[in-house]
């Protein structure tokens, strides 16, 4: 009622008590309720939607209305009323509709009293309205209502900030009254964050956060649990701001930490982990808050050990009692996470200052490390982290060399750590070394000066000891004199207490490693000299002492010694069973000593035995820079235009320009620019080099060729790359040149060879260091000195033939060491090997744990101080300890192997030498020991997590823990065992094999019986050790797991227990996860019952077979019974005899599979084939391998072969073993069956696994082997394509221009064998690089040679006979007619192909193309148009042809295939080019029509596949051609300026005739090609619009395609995608050309189905660039007054055609006219229909003729707008009503209302005045059907995806503002309750509430 009444019947009391009066019965509170919310709701207009712009009081007198409530019905009450606000329809748009219900509320009996804001925050059914009114609640000034008064929780409270600074409690106090401050009030928004509310509750809080962020947080913090996900993200990100730094940090953080002190504890653990420099900050916000001392009890330990560090420095903390207390509370545990902490810190502070990188973590003062170190060595610990600590005193020396004096000061702003002195300072040091070597100080005098710098001059000391320590390194090259000085220096250091902890710990491990040198040596001198300085403070060590006794040689030298020593080990014995020791005598230096293999390196290089030499010096200072540019351009020159016969001047030039400050720039660029990458120019070089005569410069070049070295051995490219390994191998030979060919040493220094061989050896880098040293080595044959049999040079040779025929190196490395000892007269077999790899004992592990606190000796050069390399502090330590530590160690249990090792009854060793069994399970032990730990914690970690989170989530329901418990171990089990197998098969398989080598050999076997033991004995037994490691992961797995999921086994057990029968929740899993209830029913978890189906997923993980199908049973079947290896670890055949060792169980037992054949069986079987493959090789008597028969006894071995390799366990390892063998029969066979057969069995093997085929194509072409020079075997493997020609081509010009003669011979008689035989295999354009080399040559020319160039010269000849035959050919069937088709399509193909063979070759240019095609055009073939386009046609079948046939071989590239076809569209459009025509005057002409030529063969020939083929066609080779035409076209654009834009046209044509409607299978391409870039831009961007039209046609053929499959709505896959094709397409236009689709949007529209909404918006939305649209938002938008709407817009589509048949336009216009005939209306509709003809011809889906529709009511409109008639008024307004009113609803109105809607786009005259007659029918018409069908057309456009049309969005917002529609009171908006909100949400989004 009130609302029908209108704002006047609240205008007076009377007015409201006439009103009410009305009413049969009392108000009562609901009503007055539902009024107020009514009156809320419309007090702007009454379309009840308020756009917050009213001015003044509202329309409604709320005062006057609930005065006469209180007067009819005094008895209500009104707290109820504000409960029953309530109801449906409740929503407050903003705080005028919030104000007339409060003012209601002071008008009321209560008013008083102030408003019960706590009604809004129970449960509401109305969400929407309880989250508005809290919102505008939320915004209210505290004058006008109080949250906080009513709310039973505050968030803050002003004793919560008691204890804090004034400014915080001022702050909280301004907060305190906030309405915020309401804890209850951000409780009830968060419960609503988890219904369908959920979207207004995150703008809710995201707004209120802007205003008070502090209130939020600390809500968010105390509401607990989280609930929602808005919950944990709001807070996590304000949880970041205010930890991170935020103006109100210290108060959110004082009360976060009162209110949950886990959750912040737990949270800057979190950010400190993620950011360590962050401590700064955490230290500045826990110090302000007071709870530093709360922060240090927390864990982990590497936090708060940072911490406290950080503390000590700021004074806030005594940080050496806290470590002290710490370790007396937690022990051991606590002193390793120190140790690990020094750890980290230390390589932190390496990594900053090698990188020069910002600080990864906070660094570490010097001060505070010698804190630790002081307490750590003060305390007593366990042995293990004894050898930790000593490895971080070891670097804590180098890294901070001022702990040399613990009180030594850093300067300000450092951490101590820096490496250098002041110059001064090591000036004054070096000057006292100076003196006392010289004798003009004593060493009394010294020591005492030391003493007075340890309490005056602290840098100066540290200096001083610190230096002593470097030069350690250098001892031994010290004379003997200065070494007796030093060591009583030395050990004087010592004894007078001048070195304390970490050094006094490092002085004793130099000497005690001084002492274990020979007897006799320098070192050991220096030892002993040290040792009796101090030899009265040994019994502070008693350790030391013992480590000093167990050195055997010391006994002999000095057994006075001995007895004082153990003299003083009785007495410390003695003094520590009285007395506690004092600090320094813990100091145990054998403690501190680090294992024998550590490295001071945090990453170490793999190859440590080559050194740079320091950087020359001359007796003058030289300060070295680079020179200037001009000065460089000038050098640069020289060296280009460098020759023999012109080096003197050049020489003299160079030395004009070239100073010796330049001499470093000019080595650098000679090393890296000049020889590494030209060795064919190095003789030159060193010939410069000589002529200049400069040492210096010699040295600095020598220099420069050392350090490139370096970085190319260590560099993890250099293994993966041939390229970097060729740089490294010419940089190798330069070497050699400079060096060694010169009778000039390589001196150990620099390279150690051997030991570089054995490093490349160690860390598998044979393919790096074997061709460096041979190239190096090859020099030595141009040497007098450094020949065979030089000792140095045979040494290295001897070890390479070692590594030749023991290191199982691959072909190539074996092929360098061949062609080593060739160039140096040697056979290889004549040279000894030696013993050294035999001897070797594997690499020691224990250097692991030191790993991250060490770094190698590079770090020290680099950084100016160590010059040396590791062998400092490195005392060794017997074997046996480190067996017995590591077996004390080790956590998992070994099982008893001895009965089940497989002992070979092939092996005598074990028969006759039973003690040999017991050495093979000690190798298997330490195998097993070596791999085990690392391997099952990576394989359990990864199978526990996965298995944890899996299991959470299915059995998340699942009440039973023991069905929980067996299926996460079922997965734990089995996920863990295949893990460990993939992990340890090829480490535990080098591992074994290394350890029994090693363990045999020290035993006394010879090698021979070694090799052949460990060989079979490794392979029977591999299985066994496989099997231990899976059942170790299997059993830790279940024990990890069972952990992992202890509290959820907990949990249901207590469920069970507690509540028996009730469903269980794992709600830690619904809490974070929404989709278990959401997913389909038969995936749906139940409570306590998990469906069969899903538990047996988990139950399928014990039946999982591990063992591999059988690939072939007539092999299988002809082996018998060894079968077919398993994959998995169980169940290997151990043993050749037929015995089958079983697998572990879990209870230590075995059960037996099937296994399958060893490593050994497997070659001995090869072997067995190759003998049985030659000897029926020679026995069979036929010429060719492609004439025997199918079942011939060759070809089933050659079946067999492949088969084999795939048996093994590693099908890769074993075909190219097989390869291998096979290469080298090949080289040796001697008839043409035989090479035909090792060709194709090598064929089959590349086939098994493409890198084998990589590889054996590699070693075919590239290894440099003058074997490889056999014609015949060539030939056959360029046949069968295992020799790629170019490749091939490139590799022989290469060898000719070197001057190797045989290579030389061998291209010559290649060449002719391929090109001059019966079937040639190539032609003189695959040859070109060797042909040209070869053309090159000068002087002695071979024979050979010779006959080549008269051969070609010949064939040159016949091919000019040919191609005048050709000529004379097209001539006469010019004139005659004659058919000789097939002979003219060879001619025509073989010019094609010389053609493609150019333009594939890689020397050939542009240049060269050009004149072939030059040449190409001139030939009367072109001159007939019968033979151009059979040409055409030759050449478009054999390039479609090849593409389709090509099989892509594995590394090659995939354009290979399309070579052809890249090639003819570069010769079409170079002969359109270069097409002309004497006899027109139109050259253009001439040129389009030769393309079009093209384009119409290119047509017939897709048609033809696409007819054949039909679900077989291919449309990438076609799609191929036309891009490759598209993209010659535009790089002959300049050429082609003329004739372009036609030639585009032409291909359009094209393009339209292979539209997808006649060629589907050509879709996809269609669509890629006129949306090519170089296409579609181009005919858009053409002059005066010339290709639009083009190109909008076909457009509309896509358009006109997609028509039926998008009608059906349902699209499949492919149909999708071309949807998103066109989508893309359109965008792109959208963008780029958007007034194409303005003027031609009504044909896009004619032809798009009506279901297409998005795709309509899309072309609906363009505008033109150069206008702005006005926001369609903007309040009280005049339309009418834009500038825009009154110009008409440009029309390009033709929209009166359809109006033409019949005369139907005519009558139109009459009747615009004069309203005449009058039956015109009345027939309109009929003529809206579509014919029975139309019907059949269109196939559509709809009675009405569409185009008709759309064309009428277009035309209409244009006329109306032309002749200026009003909108509601004239003939156009008659036509429309009755369109409107006469057709049927479901269709025919609803086409015509859409016709009207496409045209509201941008701003125009069109837009406006179909704006205007939408609105105009909605508001004139009687019908509500008409009015809802209106609504649904404007709305279904604007609830898709945007973009929305401006004119769209302008109607609809005009049609619901505006009361004259009264839009909102018609009963369609609120039929249904998802209409409803769908409109409330239009509502605000256009309103933008």
């Amino acid at each position: 009622m009130v609302l029908e009444a209108s704002y006047e019947c609240c205008s007076s009391v009377a007015s409201v008590r006439d009103l009410l009066s009305k009413m049969k019965k009392k108000v009562d509170e609901k009503e007055v309720a539902e009024t107020l919310g009514c009156m809320a709701r419309t007090y702007t207009n009454m379309s009840g939607v308020g756009n917050g712009t009213a001015s003044g009081s509202s329309n409604w007198n709320v005062e006057n209305f609930v005065t006469v409530v209180k007067e009819l019905v005094p008895e209500i009450d009104w707290e109820k009323v504000i409960e029953y606000l309530d109801y449906e329809h409740f929503f407050l748009f903003d705080s005028k509709g919030l104000d007339i219900i409060i003012r209601a509320w002071k008008e009321s009996p209560k008013g008083d009293a102030l408003f019960p804001a706590n009604k809004f925050f129970g449960k509401w059914h109305n969400l929407k309205g309880q989250l508005s009114a809290l919102y505008q609640m939320a915004r209210m000034p505290c004058d006008v209502l109080s949250l906080v008064v009513f709310s039973q929780r505050k968030v803050i409270e002003l004793d919560d900030f008691s204890t804090s600074s004034a400014h915080i409690k001022t702050t909280a106090s301004q907060l305190i009254n906030d309405q915020l401050n309401s804890l209850d009030l951000i409780e009830c928004v968060l419960d609503l964050a988890d219904t369908v509310v959920a979207e207004d509750v995150k703008v809710f809080l995201e707004v209120m956060i802007s205003r008070t962020p502090e209130l939020i947080f600390l809500g968010l913090v105390q509401v607990q649990p989280m609930k929602t996900l808005i919950h944990k993200d709001l807070l996590g990100q304000l949880l970041v701001m205010y930890l991170t730094g935020h103006p109100g940090s210290t108060l959110a953080l004082t009360k976060f930490w009162q209110v949950n002190s886990p959750f912040f504890i737990k949270s800057v653990l979190e950010l400190y982990s993620e950011d360590p420099t962050s401590l700064m900050r955490i230290l500045d916000f826990t110090h302000e808050l007071k709870i530093v001392p709360q922060m240090l009890e927390v864990q982990p330990f590497l936090f708060t050990i940072d911490l406290a560090s950080l503390a000590s420095r700021r004074e806030y903390l005594n940080l050496e009692k806290w470590l002290q207390d710490k370790i007396t509370e937690h022990k051991d545990v606590f002193i390793r996470a120190c140790l690990d902490f020094l750890g980290q810190k230390i390589s932190a502070e390496i990594a900053r200052h090698d990188v020069n990188q910002a600080p990864s973590t906070v660094p570490l003062h010097v001060d505070v490390l010698g804190v630790f170190l002081k307490v750590l060595l003060e305390s007593s610990m366990t042995p293990e982290n004894a050898e930790l600590l000593k490895e971080v005193q070891s670097v804590c020396l180098q890294t901070y060399p001022k702990l040399m004096n613990i009180r030594t000061q850093a300067e300000p702003g450092s951490t101590g750590a820096e490496v250098s002195f002041k110059p001064d300072i090591e000036k004054e040091s070096n000057s006292n070394y100076e003196r006392i070597y010289s004798g003009e100080l004593s060493l009394e005098e010294y020591i005492e000066r030391l003493k007075a710098y340890n309490t005056r001059e602290q840098d100066l000391y540290a200096c001083m000891i610190h230096n002593l320590f470097d030069e350690y390194h250098f001892f031994p090259k010290y004379p003997d004199k200065e070494l007796a000085i030093t060591s009583v220096l030395f050990g004087s250091l010592i004894q007078h207490h001048l070195v304390s902890y970490a050094p006094l710990g490092s002085a004793l491990r130099c000497v005690l490693d001084a002492l274990r040198n020979p007897l006799g040596s320098k070192m050991f001198n220096f030892g002993l000299q040290a040792l009796t300085q101090f030899q009265s403070r040994l019994s502070e060590w008693p350790k030391y002492c013992a480590h000093l006794l167990q050195i055997p040689h010391l006994q002999q030298a000095n057994p006075e010694l001995i007895r004082f020593i153990n003299a003083s080990l009785q007495s410390a014995q003695l003094q520590q069973q009285e007395e506690p020791p004092a600090p320094e005598a813990s100091v145990q230096p054998a403690e501190l000593a680090p294992p024998p293999e550590s490295k001071i390196a945090v990453q170490t290089a793999a190859f440590n035995t080559l050194r740079i030499p320091p950087v020359p010096k001359n007796n003058d200072a030289i300060h070295y820079e680079i020179p200037p540019e001009a000065t460089q351009d000038k050098i640069l020159f020289i060296i280009n235009n460098l020759a023999r016969n012109n080096l003197e001047n050049k020489t003299t030039d160079l030395l004009g320009i070239l100073n010796e400050s330049a001499y470093q720039w000019f080595s650098n660029y000679l090393v890296v620019k000049r020889t590494s990458i030209e060795p064919n120019y190095h003789e030159l070089y060193l010939l410069l080099l000589d002529a200049v005569e400069s040492k210096l410069l010699n040295q600095h070049v020598l220099r420069e060729t050392y350090a490139n070295i370096q970085i190319l051995m260590n560099s993890e490219k250099t293994v993966s790359s041939s390229s970097e390994r060729s740089l490294l191998k010419n940089l190798g030979a330069w070497l050699g040149g400079m060096t060694l060919a010169k009778d000039r040493p390589i001196k150990h220094k620099n390279i150690a060879f051997k030991e570089l061989l054995l490093e490349g050896y160690d860390n598998n880098r044979l393919i790096v260091v074997i061709p460096f040293v041979c190239k190096v080595l090859e020099q030595c044959n141009k040497s007098s000195v450094f020949k065979p049999p030089n000792p140095w040079l045979m040494a290295i040779l001897k070890l390479l033939v070692e590594l030749y025929q023991f290191a199982e190196l691959k072909l190539n490395l074996k092929f360098e060491i061949e062609v080593l000892c060739k160039s140096l007269s040697l056979e290889l077999s004549d040279i000894e090997a030696t013993s050294v790899l035999k001897n070797r004992h594997p690499k020691d592990s224990r250097t692991a744990i030191a790993e991250s606190l060490t770094r190698d000796e590079s770090t020290f050069v680099n950084r100016g101080r160590v010059m040396s390399g590791n062998q400092a502090f490195q005392p060794s330590i017997p074997d046996t300890g480190f067996s017995t530590e590591m077996e004390e160690s080790l956590m998992i249990t070994l099982p008893n192997l001895a009965p089940y090792i497989t002992f070979n009854p092939q092996i005598v060793l074990y028969s006759t030498q039973p003690g040999a069994k017991r050495l093979v399970l000690q190798a298997v032990n330490q195998s097993i020991r070596e791999i085990i730990d690392p391997v099952v914690e990576r394989s359990v970690s990864i199978a526990t997590i996965s298995t944890r989170e899996l299991i959470t989530k299915d059995f998340a329901m699942e009440s039973d823990e023991l069905k929980m418990r067996k299926a996460a171990h079922l997965m734990a089990q089995n996920l863990a065992g295949s893990l460990a197998m993939v992990t340890c098969k090829e480490p535990l398989r080098l591992s074994l094999t290394t350890n029994l080598r090693n363990i045999f050999l020290s035993s006394g076997l010879t090698e021979a019986v070694v090799e052949q033991t460990v060989h079979l004995t490794v392979a029977d037994n591999l299985d066994l050790v496989y099997a231990v490691i899976e059942k170790a992961a299997m059993e830790k797995a279940v024990i990890d797991v069972d952990e992992a999921l202890m509290n959820a086994y907990t949990s249901r057990k207590k469920h069970r227990e507690q509540r028996p029968g009730q469903p269980y929740f794992d709600m830690e899993i619904f809490s974070v996860s929404r989709y278990l209830m959401t997913l389909p029913e038969p995936l749906r978890s139940k409570p306590n019952d998990l469906q069969p189906a899903q538990l047996r997923i988990y139950e399928d993980f014990a039946r999982i077979s591990r063992l591999a199908p059988l690939t072939n049973p007539p092999f299988e079947a002809e082996r018998g019974s060894r079968g077919v290896r398993p994959e998995g670890p169980f169940g290997y055949g151990y043993g050749s005899n037929g015995q089958n060792v079983p697998s572990i169980g879990n209870n230590g037992g075995f059960e037996g599979l099937p296994g399958q054949p060893s490593a050994h069986q497997i070659l001995e079987r090869f072997g067995q084939y190759i003998v049985e493959l030659d000897k029926l090789i020679n026995q069979t008597n036929v010429s060719s391998f492609s004439v025997l028969p199918s079942h011939h006894d060759i070809r089933a071995i050659i079946r067999q072969i492949p088969l084999l390799a795939f048996s093994s366990f590693d099908k890769e390892e074993a075909a190219r073993t097989f390869a291998q063998k096979v290469v080298q029969l090949l080289y040796k066979s001697e008839t043409q069956l035989s090479r035909e057969t090792y060709v194709v069995v090598l064929e089959r093997l590349c086939e098994v696994a493409p890198n084998v085929g990589t590889l054996v194509t590699s070693w075919l072409t590239h290894a440099d082997d003058e074997r490889k020079y056999n014609v015949p075997v060539t030939v056959a493997l360029i046949k069968s394509g295992l020799i790629h020609l170019l490749e091939q081509d490139q590799e022989l010009a290469h060898l000719i221009d070197s001057g190797r003669t045989s290579a030389i011979d061998f291209t010559a008689r290649l060449i002719r064998a391929c090109m001059f035989s019966e079937t040639p295999l190539a032609t003189r354009q695959e040859f070109m690089s060797s042909l040209e080399a070869l053309g090159r040559l000068r002087g002695n020319v071979p024979e050979s040679v010779l006959m080549l160039m008269e051969d070609i010269r010949r064939y040159a000849q016949s091919q000019a006979k040919d191609i005048q035959d050709i000529r004379r050919l097209t001539q006469n069937q010019a004139r005659d007619g004659h058919d000789e088709e097939a002979g003219l399509r060879g001619q025509l193909e073989y010019l094609f192909t010389e053609w493609v063979h150019i333009y594939q070759h890689p020397s050939s240019s542009e240049k060269t193309h050009n004149a072939f095609i030059s040449q190409f055009a001139q030939q009367s073939i072109f001159k007939v148009e019968d033979i151009s386009m059979l040409f055409y046609r030759v050449c478009i079948e054999a390039s479609v042809e090849h593409a389709i046939k090509f099989k892509e071989i594995p590394g090659q590239s995939p354009g290979l295939a399309y070579q052809p076809i890249d090639a003819f569209s570069k010769l079409a459009v170079g002969i359109v080019k270069l097409q002309t025509d004497p006899n027109s005057a139109n050259q253009n002409a001439v040129k389009v029509n030769e393309f079009n030529k093209v384009t119409s063969v290119i047509l017939l020939i897709l048609a033809r596949h696409h007819e054949q083929r039909q679900q077989q066609f291919n449309q990438r080779p076609f799609m191929r051609l036309f891009t490759c035409l598209l993209s010659d076209l535009h790089a002959a654009e300049h050429q082609l300026q003329s004739v372009y834009i036609s030639l585009l046209t032409a291909l359009s044509n094209s393009f339209h005739m292979l539209q997808p409607s006649y060629f589907p299978g050509f879709a996809f391409a269609w669509l890629q090609l006129i949306s090519h870039r170089l296409f579609m831009p181009k005919l858009l961007l053409t002059e005066n619009q010339k290709g639009w039209s083009t190109f909008q046609r076909l457009l509309i053929c896509l358009f006109q395609f997609l028509v039926p499959f998008l009608r059906n709505v349902e699209l499949r896959d492919t149909t999708r995608m071309l949807y998103r094709g066109t989508l893309r397409v359109l965008l792109v236009l959208l963008h780029d050309f958007p007034e194409f689709l303005c003027d031609y949007h009504y044909s896009f529209c004619d032809v798009i189905p009506y279901s297409c909404i998005q795709l309509r918006n899309l072309i609906l939305s363009a505008f033109p660039r150069n206008m702005r649209l006005p926001d369609p938002f903007t309040p009280n938008l005049k339309v009418d007054l834009l500038p825009e709407i009154n110009q008409s817009p440009r029309i390009l589509s033709d929209y009166v055609e359809p109006l033409k048949a019949n005369d139907f336009k005519q009558q139109i216009d009459e009747f615009i006219e004069s309203q005449t005939p009058e039956t015109f209306l009345s027939e309109l509709q009929s003529k809206l229909l579509l014919n029975q003809e139309q019907k059949e011809v269109s196939n559509a889906a709809t009675k009405y003729n569409l185009p008709v529709i759309n064309a009428l009511v277009f035309y209409v409109g244009v006329m109306g707008i032309t002749q200026g008639i009003p909108v509601n008024q004239g003939a156009p307004m008659e036509i429309f009503q009755h369109l409107l009113n006469g057709l049927d609803s479901e269709e025919g109105r609803y086409l015509f209302l859409s016709a009207i809607a496409n045209q509201l786009r941008y701003p125009n005259s069109h837009t406006h005045y179909f704006s205007c007659v939408l609105l105009y029918l909605f508001a004139e018409s009687n019908k509500e059907i008409v009015k809802e069908q209106i609504t649904r057309v404007l709305l279904e456009r604007l609830i898709v995806n945007r973009p929305h049309p401006w004119g769209l969005l302008i109607t609809f917002i005009e049609l619901i503002k505006n009361p004259r529609y009264n839009f909102w009171n018609h009963s369609f908006t609120r039929c249904a309750t998802d209409i409803e909100r769908l409109f409330e949400s239009v509502s605000r989004s256009i309103n933008q509430i």
